[in-house]
């Protein structure tokens, strides 16, 4: 009788979940529910996408004006610098406060730095509006994650992410044609002051698509005396049998005070700039710079990540040390592909960057396929690890002569394919496994991570690079078999993910 009494309790109580987990599948990002919040935020995606493109396409056109064109490599490090001090920034602000009011800053500072650069008089001025930028698309970056998991139940987090990618693909493709038109006819500074203008529009969308939401902080749970119980009082030998009762220890992100976080921040970010000085070689103290901005950044950065990150411990550290692996290695390739292709093979600009067109194509394909939840997350990071690694080494052979251009656009579409799998895969499990509070520091962790790591690598690629000038051959073979070991890193790390 008590065993049947106990199994209708369990019934009744497992069946509301049960009813919502169902609901939740069944669910579209499209429909009533979350119609406007997905047009919202794939706008804000689009947005961000086509000004990516558009500054990319318009900033050759503003160096040469302004007589800038020794600033022009730092006018784009000095974008991923200033947004790794505003990641470390954002996840304190958003565990306490929650996502909305941090997504918004971050949009008004990004469109604050537009602003300054479409108006700069110098070249240091368009880079100092860089760097605002730089702090207000770090703050975008993590915000718009955690909108996510606060709006979006899990089984539909995957399909968000795929919709986001989506939004990269069609910038991609038209976003160069369009800014370059722009520049051409009307002068570049309309492409950079034309982006605020647009925000207005994503901004709300954003704020009518998230009304009602959930995005404000996510409520702790209160402590409780000593001795209470929810069923009554606790007896002392109780007491005493969890006090000898040993505790699971979970790797958590280290919590250090507001202004500490951001500090280990800056001083990352200065490293991948004295880094990136460092990989042009123009001054002859340049591996002491190298080295020494190495040092650093080896000393920063676990101090911003959760612990046993760079050991790959089992779980969450897996993950966020994964992301990492795969971007890097995706990078180098879209750096070095063209350049290849171009300086190697002698394709047109345009005909090279076709390459990159058909990965972002096949990424949204696999994005698609892995919000569908056809493939185990698990496998489908493995999945996509293995269709990076299989991409660069077929791109690899596109350095020999006599191996046909099409190659390298056969092997892009595998690698895109893999991140496709993989990169919506690892957001929506970091999501998953990081309770709410926390949910804004795990996230700012995993784009952090990834930006360091790559910023870094391309560092030393580039020195080795420029060292191998000589042989161009051997240089390009060096970047990629690098970003090749970073991939199949990726796939044995994956497997520490579960």
């Amino acid at each position: 009788m008590l065993i049947a009494d106990h199994d209708r309790r369990v019934k009744r109580n497992s069946a509301p979940q049960s009813a919502e987990k169902t609901a939740a599948a069944s669910a579209s990002i499209w429909g009533a529910t979350y119609r406007k919040a997905t047009v919202g935020l794939f706008s804000l995606a689009f947005l961000i996408a086509s000004s990516v493109s558009a500054i990319t396409t318009a900033m050759p056109r503003a160096a040469q004006e302004l007589d800038g064109l020794p600033l022009y490599g730092l006018a784009f490090a000095v974008t991923m610098a200033t947004s790794v001090v505003a990641m470390a920034f954002a996840a304190p602000w958003i565990d306490r406060s929650g996502p909305g009011t941090p997504l918004l800053a971050g949009i008004a500072v990004d469109c604050a730095g537009l602003l300054v650069a479409a108006a700069a008089p110098t070249m240091e001025v368009l880079v100092a509006g860089r760097a605002i930028q730089g702090l207000g698309a770090g703050l975008e970056g993590v915000a718009l994650y955690v909108v996510i998991a606060r709006v979006f139940p899990s089984a539909l987090r995957g399909k968000m992410f795929a919709a986001l990618s989506a939004a990269w693909v069609l910038p991609a493709i038209v976003g160069p044609a369009v800014s370059g038109a722009v520049t051409d006819q009307f002068g570049w500074r309309w492409v950079f002051g034309s982006v605020p203008v647009l925000a207005v529009f994503a901004v709300a969308l954003v704020r009518s698509g998230t009304r009602g939401m959930n995005m404000t902080a996510p409520r702790r749970t209160p402590r409780r005396p000593a001795g209470f119980s929810p069923i009554g009082p606790v007896s002392s030998r109780t007491r005493r049998q969890r006090r000898q009762t040993p505790r699971r220890r979970l790797p958590r992100l280290r919590i250090a005070p507001v202004w500490r976080r951001p500090g280990w921040a800056l001083a990352a970010a200065l490293a991948v700039l004295v880094l990136g000085d460092a990989a042009q070689r123009a001054q002859r103290w340049w591996a002491a710079e190298l080295g020494a901005a190495v040092v650093v950044l080896i000393v920063a950065v676990p101090k911003l990540l959760p612990r046993g990150t760079w050991r790959s411990r089992r779980g969450l550290p897996s993950l966020i040390l994964m992301r990492a692996l795969i971007g890097t290695a995706f990078m180098i390739g879209d750096v070095y592909l063209p350049l290849l292709m171009i300086q190697q093979r002698g394709l047109p600009a345009w005909l090279a960057g076709l390459s990159l067109t058909v990965g972002g194509i096949t990424w949204f394909t696999g994005s698609w396929f892995a919000g569908g939840g056809f493939v185990p997350p698990h496998m489908r990071l493995v999945t996509g690890a293995l269709g990076i690694l299989l991409g660069l080494l077929i791109c690899t052979l596109v350095v020999l002569p006599a191996t046909p251009v099409w190659i390298a656009w056969l092997g892009w579409a595998f690698a895109g394919m893999g991140m496709g799998m993989a990169y919506p895969t690892q957001s929506v499990l970091v999501l998953e496994q990081s309770p709410p509070a926390e949910q804004g520091s795990n996230a700012s962790a995993l784009q952090l991570n990834e930006t360091l790591t790559t910023a870094a690598v391309l560092g030393v690629v580039g020195a080795v690079f420029a060292a191998l000038l000589i042989n161009p051959v051997g240089g390009f073979a060096a970047a990629f078999g690098v970003a090749a070991l970073l991939s199949l890193a990726a796939g044995l790390v994956a497997r520490r993910t579960g």
